[in-house]
């Protein structure tokens, strides 16, 4: 398995994932997102020297990790709908925060799967707070 920097050509793939039915019921914002929107985000999103969006492959896109850079790193993981339920998640998570920390994560607290795969990666639980289950990795 392996990383790689997103680029415009994943684009509809990414937009995909992210209005896929089930990752939107997962995901902080579950809002579904408009093409257009999407694209925007995206353009401004890898030009962003602040985000960092990786694509992981293993012959195919497995899903993708945005990480968020700032006094901590905030870490945001989408899963391909093919990819899920086969153990990848965590390997993914952990190949993504191999560098310098701390790194964070929200999770929702009725999402045991992601709480799973983030403790699995070396995550820790902190806090509740704004409806949201915090996670902490140094």
């Amino acid at each position: 398995m392996r990383l790689r920097k997103a680029t415009i050509e994943d684009a509809r793939r990414l937009f995909e994932w992210r209005n896929d039915p089930v990752t939107r019921a997962v995901s902080v914002n579950q809002t579904p997102v408009d093409w257009h929107d999407h694209l925007a985000w995206l353009m401004q999103s890898l030009d962003s020297p602040l985000r960092e969006i990786l694509i992981a492959e293993d012959g195919v896109p497995l899903g993708t990790v945005r990480l968020d850079k700032d006094i901590r790193t905030e870490v945001s993981i989408t899963l391909a709908p093919a990819a899920r339920g086969h153990g990848q998640g965590a390997v993914i998570l952990q190949l993504a925060t191999a560098g310098t920390g701390p790194f964070v994560a929200r999770i929702r607290p009725d999402n045991k799967a992601s709480q799973k795969v983030f403790e699995k990666a070396g995550f820790s639980f902190t806090h509740h707070a704004d409806g949201m289950n915090w996670y902490l990795k140094h």
